[in-house]
């Protein structure tokens, strides 16, 4: 997550090695914008993350090694900035404020 804007204590992070969920990671400033992995078995996990890839609802995902679940944080936090950057757009002018007047 250091290779972001965000820093480690911009995220709660709670794991457990025995049970699942194995990890949960969610974004302090947005506690619904979580990502969730879980041990499926036979060495895969299934993720659960908050915004997904196609919307702001949580989508799920099978993935085949651990590794994979940790390059899909890395681009989980990406949809994150993605959001944040929409809400300031929207809140001090966006696309709206760039077009121009029609009379």
């Amino acid at each position: 997550m250091d290779t972001t804007r965000f820093t480690q204590h911009g995220f709660s992070i709670k794991y457990d090695d025995g049970n699942n969920p194995v990890a949960i990671i969610a974004f302090s400033s947005h506690l619904d914008f979580r990502f969730v992995v879980h041990l499926a078995g036979n060495g895969t996990f299934t993720t659960s993350e908050c915004p997904g890839i196609h919307s702001d609802e949580a989508e799920t995902f099978q993935r085949n090694n651990f590794e994979l679940c940790i390059i899909a944080i890395r681009e989980w936090v990406k949809r994150i900035i993605d959001r944040e950057g929409d809400w300031i757009l929207d809140e001090f002018g966006g696309v709206a404020d760039r077009t121009p007047r029609y009379n």
